[in-house]
């Protein structure tokens, strides 16, 4: 082979070369995927209070406080042919009484997005990567109205009063104010951890008076423990 045509494949290879994509500024790592951790086996425990209003029925704001389990168990393939991890869910009334288990999700990471499918509701909890510019709906699959989650205090600590991450985000899915409705809905995911606090609250209301309560839900989950 004469040394022009070794200088040829030189520059070729150099060109090919140069054509190839670079991955993301810190690879995959930079995504954060590991706010959101789904490793079989793994599970969370939190102290769940739920609240029910209806001033027209016998117990107008009907509050409930248990513990609330769940865990990451086998694949499975949901109906467009993916595989996805089974979310099984348990309540208990305090912690000396046996787990019961009440429902089966799914959850799965596809796309750069986290989806959970909730009593046949498919929500996309989280998208990647984790960064302020990033927002999505949470609903695009389902029925519900649209929304607009966003990320707040990236990558900051965070403490549930019973676990502790050096690093968390804020998913803020909704905080609006009417005349007869608010709503005020966010999440709180660890680093390494997954999700730590759920505040949701979705109410009617009168006269923007959020504490005068006419009908509505309220749900707050908070990390006790988690492991596998």
């Amino acid at each position: 082979m004469t040394w022009k045509t070794c200088a040829f494949f030189l520059v070729l290879a150099g060109f090919v070369g140069s054509c190839k994509k670079d991955p993301p500024s810190g690879g995959v790592s930079s995504f954060h995927y590991n706010y959101y951790p789904y490793k079989q086996g793994s599970y969370w425990i939190y102290q769940a209070i739920e609240i029910n209003h209806d001033v027209n029925a016998l117990v107008p704001h009907d509050t409930l406080v248990y513990d609330l389990k769940t865990e990451i168990g086998d694949t499975l393939y949901d109906n467009e042919g993916r595989m996805v991890y089974r979310f099984n869910r348990y309540k208990r009334n305090g912690q000396f009484n046996p787990w019961v288990q009440t429902d089966v999700w799914t959850t799965v990471v596809d796309e750069n997005r986290a989806e959970i499918v909730e009593e046949n509701i498919r929500r996309v909890a989280l998208k990647f990567p984790v960064n302020s510019a990033i927002s999505w709906d949470p609903n695009q699959f389902n029925f519900l109205p649209a929304q607009s989650a966003f990320y707040e205090q990236l990558h900051k600590p965070y403490s549930t009063g019973y676990v502790v991450s050096d690093s968390a985000v804020h998913v803020i899915s909704i905080k609006e104010l009417t005349l007869v409705s608010y709503q005020n809905q966010f999440e709180v995911y660890g680093k390494n951890i997954g999700l730590m606090k759920k505040y949701f609250k979705d109410i009617q209301i009168a006269n923007f008076d959020t504490l005068n309560i006419k009908h509505g839900k309220e749900l707050y989950l908070t990390l006790l423990e988690y492991g596998q």
